[in-house]
């Protein structure tokens, strides 16, 4: 029976061993890769971590702490740098089962430093991002950083009263065969393992590491290079150097006024037709929903606003029922949201405004629609373009850009809401690209079309594939909408309220050209430039390319 009740303990226990390592906390693995823009450093956990992060000496030291790890002694203390990178050494502490990254940098702007939930077969990441400040590899104008003893034993932990004289401190744990043995050819190690060099060593040191490193920078460019022209990123690092975004604020819906500015709010493609999809899987169809629902969202916590969503499900909507929708809800904008594809190969990359040409004739405008067929341009504003000539998808996803001053509206909405995604995201053009499509006889309504960014591209996919990321454009777009209104509230009505009135009274629009003035505008008319200046209510001669003016 005791032999038994051993037995059962001696199981009890292993049960017990068993069950903490199956739910020990674990840092599993530590890695690095730079780019031009940073360099991030990525800890593979098997746990949520908790995890503190302080920035120090100048911002040349950054240490991340974190707590309760279960192999804190056996939590991996190397990391393999590339050439470039923002990390020049790395030191491994411990304080308890607490485990202390400590990182020197060099060229680094301040770091970041977040986690990724599991998602693809990956466990927990804790990433830290070291920005490039554009200095690779020297500080203190290109001169190795030198520091006294009390700081460099307060960095690496070495205790204090050692009792050496006051010397320099060489603090670099990375160098290379060569740099080494420079090192030791200019240096002394102290009893207590530091390595120490006088001024004029360190000078001498400074100088030749310098020359040296500048050699090491050119081979591993070219080095670089070569690897370019040859080999892609593994998928999983494509991932991790995409930023997870932060989320932007959160909206709260409220009571819209007795007389908002209805905004419609198109999300291109939708049920059956799945536009553009990207080599990840992600559809555009989903990607445009998500950031109609969200703009939505943050048009109606805007009192003066109220959205009216084209499709708010995964539905195939009618491409003419598409605009009866927006013209029933009597809207006073459009925008029709959508994601870019080109053929494999390209790099495109970067969100776009398409707006209605008033001339079809521009050859700039022919040239680029010719230039989207012939890239075989996938879903998006492809479609409309490549199509729009046998098919009323423009009155759809353009509505009623019908109008010379609805095409001025659209135009100027445009530029406000590229300067705000301008501030968030890549542009692929920096302003609103005129289409050359078939004008169509509709209520006057502000237009345009939004490109979000490409599907074909390997990083956008997986940007506007993340909630956050979607919601950022969905917000920028909105900043856009409310920097227009508080620019042009007198334009509030004047497409729709003018455009009837103009007609009574056979007046024409002219669209401002590159080149043009007042007065030569005048002599194409036979008016005067007072009577230009009166009937659009001009306070100077200034005008600006794209502006139209009534001809009285």
């Amino acid at each position: 029976m005791k032999s038994l009740v051993k037995f059962l303990g001696m199981a009890a226990t292993c049960l017990s061993l068993m069950g903490n390592a199956a739910l020990a906390d674990n840092i599993v693995n530590m890695r690095a890769f730079a780019n031009q823009d940073k360099t991030r450093v990525v800890l593979d956990l098997d746990f949520n971590p908790r995890y503190s992060t302080a920035l120090s000496n100048n911002g040349q030291t950054f240490v991340v702490r974190v707590n309760d790890v279960s192999n804190y002694r056996q939590a991996p203390a190397q990391l393999s740098l590339q050439r470039g990178s923002a990390v020049r050494a790395l030191d491994k502490n411990l304080d308890g089962n607490d485990v202390r990254y400590i990182f020197t940098l060099q060229g680094a702007g301040t770091p970041n430093a977040f986690v990724l939930k599991p998602q693809s077969g990956h466990n927990y990441r804790l990433v830290v991002d070291f920005p490039h400040t554009g200095t690779t590899w020297a500080t203190d104008n290109g001169q190795l950083q030198v520091l006294d003893q009390a700081t460099a034993q307060a960095r690496l932990g070495t205790g204090r009263g050692s009792g050496l004289p006051p010397t320099h401190v060489i603090t670099i744990q990375d160098a290379d065969h060569a740099e080494n043995a420079l090192l030791n050819s200019l240096s002394q190690v102290g009893a207590d393992g530091i390595r120490t060099m006088t001024p004029q060593q360190a000078q001498t040191y400074n100088q030749k590491v310098k020359e040296l490193r500048a050699q090491q920078q050119q081979q591993a460019a070219r080095a670089q290079q070569a690897a370019n022209t040859r080999k892609v990123a593994p998928q999983n690092q494509v991932e991790e150097e995409v930023l997870d975004t932060q989320a932007p604020p959160v909206p709260q819906m409220i009571q819209a006024s007795p007389d908002p500015f209805i905004i419609a709010v198109d999300a291109g493609h939708g049920g059956k037709d799945p536009g553009a999809i990207g080599k990840r899987g992600v559809r555009e169809k989903n990607v445009t929903l998500a950031i109609a629902r969200a703009l939505g969202q943050y048009i109606n916590s805007n009192r003066q606003f109220r959205a009216v969503l084209i499709r708010s499900s995964d539905v195939f909507v009618d491409l003419n029922r598409r605009s009866e929708i927006a013209r029933q809800k009597k809207a006073d904008l459009l925008i029709s949201i959508h994601a870019d594809s080109v053929a494999s190969g390209s790099s495109a990359r970067g969100a776009s405004v398409w707006v209605l040409s008033n001339n079809r004739a521009v050859r700039e405008n022919k040239k680029l629609l010719k230039g989207n067929k012939k890239s075989q341009l996938l879903g998006g504003a492809g479609d409309v373009l490549s199509q729009s000539a046998q098919n009323p998808y423009l009155a759809a996803t353009i509505l009623d850009m019908s109008s010379d001053n609805s095409r001025s509206e659209g135009y100027l909405l445009g530029q406000e809401i590229l300067a705000k995604l301008g501030g968030f995201t890549r542009l692929h053009n920096k302003k609103p690209i005129h289409a050359s499509l078939a004008v169509l006889k509709s209520p006057d309504i502000p237009s345009l079309l939004i490109e979000t960014g490409f599907l074909s591209n390997r990083y956008e996919e997986i940007q506007l594939n993340q909630p956050n990321y979607q919601k950022q454009i969905a917000y920028s777009i909105y900043q856009g909408i409310v920097s227009y209104y508080e620019k042009y509230p007198k334009q509030r009505f004047k497409s729709r309220q003018e455009s009837a009135q103009r007609v009574l009274n056979h007046e024409r629009v002219h669209t401002v050209k590159t080149g043009e003035y007042l007065a030569k505008i005048a002599r194409q008319y036979q008016t005067s430039v007072k009577a230009l200046k009166e009937r659009n209510q001009l306070k100077s001669d200034t005008l600006k390319v794209g502006q139209e003016l009534i001809i009285p």
